[in-house]
């Protein structure tokens, strides 16, 4: 990636940023309507991609309902979490999962070293791989920190779901990762600067949610209790 590819990503990343977070906390139906046209825009680009992953019928027709599947999966939890847990911790997923893509890129690209999957996504190495644990783990421990949430037990399970978040979250990317490489594309689309298709900014995110829903619902009220 070239200066200026990186200064368009990182233009489009301050600006989008600011405005998920203004959604999130203008109010439910603004960030529900956000959340279903996110959906939409997804799904379009999932289908385009499982037409180009392959030339027959029954495995596109496989894709596009494994597909829907999951979108909507996503896109329920990303609602759920919300109704639920509130806009604070909609946020405090958010970070995480910002914190996990920010700490992936920043340790692959000045530490290097061994390469994760190069014939899925040749640019991702074990030590992007490591700093996508650990960067959401300790924001997850400096957010409870702050928040004084549930006291030590609530600290060593928030710095496991930062590693849980990092996890699914480096899965999902390259679940896209195969099915561009598959269907010879470099982007899912051409919706956001630097970034790609709106797949390609939230891939690490469709995983999480469930993930982190299940966290709020049954660890962390279990934590509470």
């Amino acid at each position: 990636m070239n200066f200026s590819t990186l200064q368009t990503r990182a233009i489009s990343a301050v600006a989008l940023a600011p405005a998920v977070v203004f959604i999130i906390f203008f109010g439910s139906w603004v960030y529900s309507t956000f959340v279903l046209i996110c959906f939409l825009i997804s799904l379009y680009e999932w289908l385009k991609l499982a037409r180009g992953c392959s030339a027959k019928g029954g495995v596109v027709f496989f894709l596009s309902v494994a597909g829907l599947g999951y979108l909507l999966l996503s896109a329920f939890s990303f609602l759920l979490i919300r109704s639920e847990g509130g806009a604070w911790m909609t946020l405090f997923f958010f970070l995480l999962v910002w914190a996990s893509d920010i700490g992936a890129y920043f340790s692959g690209k000045l530490i290097g070293g061994k390469k994760m999957a190069p014939t899925i996504s040749p640019n991702k190495t074990w030590a992007g791989f490591g700093g996508a644990l650990l960067f959401p783990a300790f924001l997850a421990l400096g957010w409870v920190y702050v928040f004084d949430y549930h006291g030590f037990s609530g600290h060593i399970v928030s710095f496991l779901l930062g590693i849980a978040i990092g996890t699914v979250g480096q899965s999902g990317d390259l679940l896209i990762s195969a099915m561009k490489r598959k269907a010879g594309v470099k982007d899912t689309g051409t919706l956001i600067p630097g970034h790609g298709g709106l797949l390609d900014r939230i891939d690490s995110m469709l995983l999480g949610a469930p993930l982190f829903l299940w966290f709020l619902l049954y660890i962390f009220a279990h934590v509470s209790s």
